[in-house]
């Protein structure tokens, strides 16, 4: 017995130490832990520029969710302000003019110099606003109607008619005053076969449903206006 005992001692001693690592505990084949430890210096510096990429990303979002919080308490200060109410949108205009209410300040900037006569600089200012909206801003509806309008005013018809068949071409919802505006401005060119489809495309989309109140003195008058046209 303690030579049987004595031999299984030396048995044991003999067998080789295997060193189990953190990879082998994963039972992945013998060739996939090579490959990883081949590479793990890169697969670390990929990890770490990862890990730097979200951390980035995180703190990139908090700061403009932060500047844009101060870009819109700086908005209310100036809209709220009775002095120097265009100095202080000036302000915000050239501190915040990546936010929504840096861009708020320019149109508001816009509505000021048309207040105050300054049409060319309104239509200037509005049109830097609209060239750097999307077609899919909520913006861009009111800020082309403006623009319109404006143009319009300072007799810079060619534009209008460009700038309202911009916004009729933003869907239904908008189409029927861009061609109501069409219309007017067709026939103040004197031309009366393009101002009589205008018209008759805003008698198309302002049709009265069944339950809406018949009465509708805006599509009266262009009624009017397109049999004039006809005759």
């Amino acid at each position: 017995m303690a030579d049987q005992n004595s031999i299984d001692r030396d048995a044991i001693k003999l067998q080789p130490l295997t060193p189990v690592g953190l990879l082998d505990q994963f039972n992945l084949p013998r060739k996939t832990i090579l490959a990883i430890r081949r590479n793990l210096r890169l697969i670390w510096m990929a990890v770490a520029a990862t890990l730097i990429v979200i951390l980035a990303v995180a703190g990139f979002s908090t700061w403009s969710d932060y500047r844009e919080e101060r870009a819109a308490a700086a908005l209310d200060a100036a809209l709220d302000a009775k002095q120097d109410n265009r100095a202080l949108l000036e302000q915000v205009s050239q501190n915040y003019g990546s936010t929504t209410a840096g861009l708020w300040a320019r149109i508001e900037l816009a509505f000021l110099e048309e207040k105050e006569g300054k049409g060319a600089q309104a239509i200037s200012r509005l049109t830097a606003v609209n060239d750097g909206l999307s077609a899919k801003s909520p913006l861009k509806p009111l800020v082309l109607t403006k623009l319109a309008g404006l143009c319009e005013n300072e007799r810079q018809f060619d534009r209008a008619v460009a700038l309202n068949t911009e916004l009729a071409a933003l869907g239904d919802s908008f189409a029927a005053a861009a061609y109501l505006s069409l219309g007017r401005l067709h026939e103040q060119a004197g031309k009366k076969a393009e101002a009589a489809a205008m018209y008759g495309k805003y008698l198309e989309l302002t049709t009265i449903q069944p339950g809406q109140p018949t009465a509708n003195p805006m599509r009266d008058m262009v009624q009017a206006r397109l049999n004039l046209l006809k005759k």
